[in-house]
């Protein structure tokens, strides 16, 4: 063989396998691009909304497993944990209501959801509307006890058995005595200043 044919042959390899590795790079890239595509398809419309949940539950789901604990104890306090502040807000809201609408002429009418703002995101909390209700009209009860001078220890004792009896439903009790002293703080201390 003389030395052109072996140039030419390594020429040839050496193209040949830099078209492989081409090839090859191509192949990859085309293939990263249609997981993309499929990883932004399989992708929550929730968490693309700026929706959170909670060990992937939320809204009517996330009280349902609370209230029927069909989860493992390990779940469902992690679920308990996460859900105490977007709860004790939605109760918050409900008697907020109540307030305003206190100074209307006629009430505003109670939805069971509620998105609720955190550090993870925007929550759909749940709560039935019987138990919303009953904040509601003691949070209209606040605003007339502000004008006639109610009762503090009165006020209080409503407000914990209002708390422990919409967290009895979903098994939270425990934390009944931490979101009535937070709801007590920012709504009865007022009262209190002024009795």
């Amino acid at each position: 063989m003389n030395q052109t044919a072996i140039g030419m042959l390594l020429l040839f390899i050496v193209t040949g396998l830099v078209l492989i590795i081409f090839a090859c790079l191509y192949y990859l890239w085309l293939k990263t691009k249609k997981l993309e595509v499929l990883a932004r398809k399989s992708r929550p419309t929730q968490a693309l909304e700026g929706r959170a949940d909670i060990c992937g539950y939320a809204g009517k789901e996330l009280y349902d497993v609370l209230q029927a604990k069909n989860e493992s104890p390990e779940i469902i306090e992690e679920i308990k944990k996460g859900y105490i502040f977007y709860l004790t807000r939605h109760l918050e809201a409900a008697l907020e209501q109540g307030m305003i609408d206190s100074k209307k002429s006629r009430p505003s009418d109670l939805g069971s959801e509620m998105a609720v703002g955190g550090t993870k995101g925007e929550i759909m909390s749940w709560l039935p509307v019987d138990t919303l209700s009953k904040f509601y009209v003691f949070g209209r009860g606040i605003a007339d006890s502000r004008e006639v001078g109610g009762d503090m220890v009165e006020l209080k004792e409503t407000l914990n058995g209002l708390v422990q009896g919409a967290l009895l439903e979903i098994g939270m009790r425990s934390y009944s005595s931490r979101v009535s002293e937070i709801i007590t703080r920012k709504y009865l201390s007022e009262l209190d200043d002024q009795s």
